[in-house]
């Protein structure tokens, strides 16, 4: 291959197929020459040619095989033994391992001095594979961030960790470094996968850290065990903790820049059997300025929404388990109201975004300084807007829906699997039906199902003819009618076959039928109700149509909402 590759020149090859004239050609040299790029680039940036159609040109004609970046799936430890900096230099990336030789994925396959040079670097013969480069260069810091940076990581403190060494104080000692080298890879990676949390879990086995990215935990990298007390020491400074108390619990918060983004992190620290378990809760302070159109909801829900959020008082409520979204559309809400006119209080535990103009609380029960209390004296401060983080005991929402009824709108979550199970939850916190049917505006429920992956969708075959017919009988449609749709996986989702999350509402506002069902105590009568409504449909349907849509899998429709169907 080698040899044919020598006599081959790739502006001969592209004149002599009719893909490019000469003259093209000779234009092109001549604009290679100032901007120092290699021809087949210069060609793509010329809009002579596109890359995709380049690529697979030049894999016809050199008989190489093509390889689809996005759709490969890449061995982290095989790819750590072309350094990075090689992978960079010579745009080539190692993609398998066939026992003799290695197949390396390269975007110049003319470039037979890089071959040698990967050669001898990965110590064996090397076939070339053609990829894309801009495939390549998307995929590059992820490829080489936390697990190079780990292996750094143990190069670097080399003997200085042992068993019985006791953990330093990391202001000032010499393993601070390769420390920070590897926090900063992980909440790097956190960030541009989107992650909503950091684990730093120890075991018996090692260092486990797992990222939560849309909603479901997975691994991440696995370090030697004994770093973790310096991994906690250094966090616990960030986070002005006591590094010295392992034994307790602790709770503090840091701030970072990342990826040209300003992120607010929670830390929590648990004592367990082989030393502290750290979580971290990234929130993107970019998330607090989100307003009702950039939730992904239904138009007929943002307008019920926004007429909710505009009457002078009442209480609404947001209902769902933690982490369906109900704090980003309470800080969304309160967006849409937040002008100099209105006087806006929040009561949090802890407070999660920061809001420019409102007046944010944080509870403290240990000292006293419960919802209830901060309430009370709230409602001497003239507040208009009240959020309240969550109703937890009889107290809170007695004076939350008390509140609503002498001029103040209230806005609050309250944990029930869907819209109409708020009711008579309020009534187990023995809050009068009346006071109920007075006070509140609306409930809505809600939950995130994972998006498809658009980079590698594809209609799904293994869903059975059962399955099909169940949900096209739901729907009122064929079954023939009906397609499927699931992701692959590829490297843009980490080959989850998901990116991204997608709301699901369920609304209920009040009225006269509702308030009637409320009193009757009366679940079946409560449903009823809600569904002489134009904006209702259940948490369930809206699942089921961003399936019909495509948005979205039958399996993450079953996942998600299959607890909202609990009485």
């Amino acid at each position: 291959m080698a040899s044919r590759l020598q006599k081959i020149r790739l502006g001969d090859l592209l004149i002599q197929n009719g893909i490019i004239t000469a003259e093209q050609l000779d234009m092109t040299l001549i604009q290679q020459r100032g901007s120092g790029r290699k021809l087949g680039q210069e060609l793509i940036a010329q809009h002579l040619v596109t890359e995709e159609s380049l690529l697979t040109f030049l894999a016809s004609q050199l008989h190489l095989e093509r390889i689809d970046l996005s759709q490969q799936a890449l061995d982290p430890q095989l790819v750590l033994r072309l350094p990075e900096s090689l992978a960079r230099r010579y745009r080539a990336i190692p993609v398998q391992d066939r026992g003799n030789h290695y197949v390396v994925g390269m975007a110049d396959p003319t470039d037979l001095p890089a071959l040698d040079a990967i050669s001898r670097a990965m110590g064996k013969p090397v076939e070339m594979a053609l990829i894309s480069e801009s495939q390549l260069l998307h995929i590059l810091p992820q490829l080489y961030g936390a697990v190079s940076k780990s292996a750094e990581l143990r190069e670097a403190l080399g003997d200085t960790v042992t068993t019985s060494a006791p953990p330093p104080i990391l202001e000032s000692s010499a393993e601070d470094a390769p420390i920070v080298r590897l926090l900063n890879a992980v909440f790097t990676d956190a960030a541009r996968l989107q992650a909503s949390d950091i684990h730093f879990e120890p075991e018996e086995s090692g260092l486990r850290v797992r990222l939560r990215v849309d909603g479901v935990l997975r691994e991440h990298l696995r370090v030697d065990g004994r770093l973790m007390p310096l991994v906690a020491s250094k966090l616990k400074v960030m986070a002005n903790l006591d590094i010295a108390e392992r034994r307790l619990p602790q709770d503090g918060r840091m701030h970072l820049e990342l990826e040209g983004k300003a992120y607010d992190v929670r830390m929590a620290t648990m004592p367990v059997q082989d030393g502290e378990s750290v979580v971290l809760r990234l929130l993107d302070q970019q998330t607090a300025l989100l307003h009702f159109n950039e939730l992904g909801m239904p138009r007929n829900i943002e307008i019920s929404l926004q007429n909710i959020m505009h009457r002078p008082h009442g209480l609404f409520l947001v209902t769902g388990p933690t982490g369906s979204g109900k704090s980003t559309t309470l800080y969304a809400a309160l967006n849409e109201i937040n002008t100099i006119e209105r006087k806006i209080f929040t009561v949090e535990d802890p407070v999660e975004y920061r809001l420019q103009g409102i007046s944010q609380v944080q509870v403290h029960p240990r000292i006293g300084l419960d919802f209830a209390r901060v309430l009370r004296t709230i409602l001497r401060q003239d507040p208009d807007v009240i959020m309240v983080g969550e109703i937890r005991d009889h107290e809170t929402a007695e004076i939350a829906a008390r509140a609503a009824l002498t001029g103040h709108l209230v806005l609050a979550t309250l944990h029930t699997n869907d819209a109409v199970g708020a009711f008579p939850r309020l009534q187990e916190l023995e809050v009068e039906s009346f006071l109920i049917g007075s006070a509140v505006l609306g409930v809505m429920a809600q939950r995130l199902v994972r998006r498809i992956c658009p980079s590698c969708k594809t209609e799904d075959h293994d869903v059975s003819p059962a399955e099909r017919a169940a949900f096209a009988a739901q729907l009122g449609v064929s079954p023939d009618f009906v397609t499927f749709f699931c992701g692959k996986g590829c490297n843009t989702c980490n080959f989850t076959g998901y990116r991204g999350r997608q709301p699901v509402f369920e609304l209920i506002r009040m009225d006269q039928l509702l308030r009637a069902a409320i009193l009757s105590n009366n679940r079946t009568a409560l449903l009823e109700a809600a569904s002489t409504q134009k904006q209702f449909s259940l948490l369930r349907e809206e699942a089921m149509r961003l399936v019909w849509e495509g948005i979205t899998t039958l399996a993450e429709m079953a996942r998600v909402t299959s607890e909202a169907e609990e009485d």
